[in-house]
């Protein structure tokens, strides 16, 4: 993944994460696939106010537009928790591989993420169309 910056996430996001990250590891028999990845993420991450999150900054329930990269193609997708998954709505998991390098990103970074299935895929984040705090709202 390339990253000029650092991570930074909300409080709210930083508290739900690792309150569904605790979940998930309750509930499953050995350690849930990509948990500890998102679990260094968030170790890593700046945690900042919610009111104070740069708008340009992908948090959860952020709906964004990613273009892959040679080919131009474009897609939207939400990133959400794990309970809120639903690939016909294209709400991707946090703990997928593209929701770990999506959250924190901002317009204009590139990320390069190993997806299952199709390889090395290098993803624009070329527009954020929908981010919750930019829109007043600190209960998603």
């Amino acid at each position: 993944m390339i990253r000029t910056h650092e991570i930074r996430l909300t409080e709210l996001d930083a508290v739900r994460l690792e309150r569904a990250l605790m979940e998930l590891l309750k509930r499953a028999d050995g350690e849930p696939q990509g948990a500890a990845e998102l679990e260094s993420v968030l170790d890593a991450a700046a945690i900042v106010p919610s009111a104070s999150i740069d708008p340009d900054v992908v948090t959860m329930n952020s709906t964004v537009v990613l273009e892959s990269r040679p080919s131009g193609e474009r897609t939207t997708l939400t990133l959400v928790y794990p309970k809120d998954v639903d690939p016909s709505q294209s709400r991707v998991s946090v703990m997928s591989p593209v929701g770990r390098a999506l959250l924190g990103a901002r317009v204009g970074d590139v990320l390069r993420v190993l997806v299952p299935g199709h390889g090395q895929r290098e993803l624009s984040v070329v527009d954020l169309t929908y981010q919750p705090e930019a829109n007043g709202r600190f209960d998603l």
